[in-house]
């Protein structure tokens, strides 16, 4: 005798998040909220080799610079640089040092600095000497869309001390109006969920700027060579 559909589907969903549940100490996901399609994955991205000199152990970053003057991305400017660090640290590649712009601006004379800028000749060995630092990271926000589709766009670069090599650069646009954004957007904030709990609904990171500047830089930073 045929089991009637709803009756049938009913124990399939049942099987399906037992099956989740089975996997121990890992986030679950919820059979409501399936994430479908493929994922974005940054491709304007240089590296000038796949594994980075294991010598290099501190990173100074400069203080955020920003080409977008619109209101939102101003009063933003704060939590982004802070998510930025936060998720920088998450890595755990190398020792990192946040400089201030008035500690900048005593020791090269200006407080802020866009790696497109023309530099001083001395520009990293005076912050090397300053910090004992062995590369420097520019860090600069492109677009910033604070309401529904976000986006977020920045260009980092990683340049070696004391003779400048760039060792990464990542110019991206992180836009939610992209399918492929979305899938991974919700990915993230299903794995950022506590280890044990169903996720929810992950559709929350689409319609939050601080959610979704996190998976911005959580993306960012996986382009990072390894060490």
């Amino acid at each position: 005798m045929s089991r009637p559909p709803s009756t049938f589907c009913a124990q399939v969903r049942a099987a399906l998040l037992g099956g989740f549940l089975a996997v121990g100490g890992c986030v679950l996901p919820d059979p409501d909220d399936l994430v479908l399609g493929a994922p974005f994955r940054p491709t304007n991205v240089q590296v000038e080799t796949r594994r980075l000199n294991p010598l290099l152990r501190r990173v100074l970053v400069l203080p955020l610079t920003s080409e977008v003057d619109s209101a939102a991305a101003v009063d933003a400017r704060a939590e982004l640089e802070s998510t930025l660090r936060t998720s920088l640290k998450q890595t755990q590649r190398f020792e990192v040092v946040w400089l201030s712009p008035r500690e900048l601006a005593e020791a090269t004379g200006r407080s802020d600095w866009s790696a497109l800028a023309e530099l001083p000749a001395d520009f990293f060995s005076r912050l090397q000497h300053q910090s004992g630092c062995d590369a420097v990271m520019f860090v600069r926000l492109t677009r910033y869309e604070s309401y529904p589709p976000l986006a977020v766009g920045w260009h980092l670069k990683l340049v070696g001390c004391p003779t400048p090599q760039v060792l990464w650069e990542l110019d991206e646009v992180f836009d939610a109006r992209e399918a492929s954004v979305v899938n991974a957007a919700r990915r993230f904030q299903q794995s950022a969920r506590t280890p044990g709990y169903r996720t929810g609904d992950s559709r929350i990171v689409l319609s939050s700027p601080r959610r979704f500047a996190a998976y911005a830089a959580a993306a960012t930073f996986a382009t990072l060579p390894a060490q």
